[in-house]
């Protein structure tokens, strides 16, 4: 209708108004960064690009515009991560077609080992234990503007704990994707985690918001026969400076894909590699290894497993 059309419109202008104006601060200064850790071993394989490239249930992370492009009536896909082996990740997405538009859930939750609590009067003494964890959940929905563009949101429920303290917020993203003229060419463009402070101990901080723009490429050209996507994306982080995300997938044969990837301006995290198999046509299985530049920490491991009908 003319009134749905007015307000995915307003959608894109709100999102190309706000992506410039993101400033970056200081390290520290936003709180829950689980929320910008991705869903999908595809994705996190190829240099945590995703914009532009991502489709499917681990596209309601990334960008769910680009579903309304993709080929799938419904796709469901859990994911186990390991970070640095001080904290586990497990999330859940699920994306369901809707007439022309496609929609999504998400559930994400972050889960620390024991930490030792300690107090500023006795400092050094351990007074017991404590297991922080992070925990969100959202609902997206995706619609195509003509033949060329989709447009998403996301509305999210955030929950973090950290010892006696706890806040809950609300988080909006907005997306957008475009199919290029250019057969096998896509932009995407996502503005995530925007919303009021959080408050523990006292003191509010900001969430981890961010914008990205990147662009994904399938060449179509003999030779390439839809082998390989390039995927490259810039992030815009509200607490440090501008980031660059590179991936590349190489189909071996339709069952076995290959990826590999890199992100820059990192001062932690440095490249990815990963595969997926598909054994049968409703599944997929697919694992990342995230390189860790922090010494004396183990590199990140990831495991998704896709059922798509």
């Amino acid at each position: 209708s003319r009134s749905t059309k007015l307000i995915l419109l307003g959608a894109i202008l709100a999102l190309s108004i706000w992506g410039p104006a993101v400033q970056a601060g200081n390290p520290g200064e936003s709180g829950m960064l689980s929320l910008r850790m991705g869903v999908g071993a595809r994705e996190a394989a190829m240099g945590e690009t995703g914009v532009a490239s991502s489709h499917g249930a681990s596209a309601l992370f990334w960008n769910p515009a680009n579903n309304v492009f993709a080929d799938f009536q419904t796709e469901l896909v859990l994911q186990h991560y390991n970070y640095l082996s001080l904290a586990n990740q497990e999330s859940a997405a699920v994306a369901h077609r809707v007439g022309s538009g496609v929609l999504g859930f998400v559930f994400s939750g972050l889960y620390w080992d024991s930490l030792d609590r300690r107090s500023e009067e006795n400092v050094g003494v351990s007074e017991g234990t404590f297991k922080p964890y992070d925990v969100s959940f959202g609902a997206s929905y995706a619609h195509p503007i003509g033949e060329n563009f989709g447009v998403g949101a996301t509305v999210k429920l955030v929950y973090e704990k950290i010892d006696l303290y706890t806040d809950t917020g609300i988080a909006f993203d907005l997306f957008v994707s475009h199919k290029a003229l250019v057969e096998g060419l896509m932009f995407g463009a996502s503005a995530t985690n925007m919303g009021s402070d959080l408050n523990l101990y006292g003191e509010p901080f900001r969430l981890p918001t961010s914008f990205r723009l990147g662009a994904s490429y399938i060449p179509a050209v003999e030779g390439f026969m839809r082998r390989f996507t390039f995927a490259g994306e810039i992030a815009f982080p509200n607490d440090t400076q501008e980031k660059g995300h590179f991936g590349i997938e190489l189909s071996i044969v339709p069952e076995l894909m290959l990826r590999g990837g890199t992100r820059m301006n990192y001062d932690n995290q440095g490249w990815t590699a990963g595969a997926g198999f598909r054994p049968i046509e409703t599944l997929s299985i697919d694992y990342a290894y995230e390189n860790s530049k922090i010494e004396g920490f183990s590199d990140g491991n990831k495991f998704s497993l896709t059922l798509h009908w």
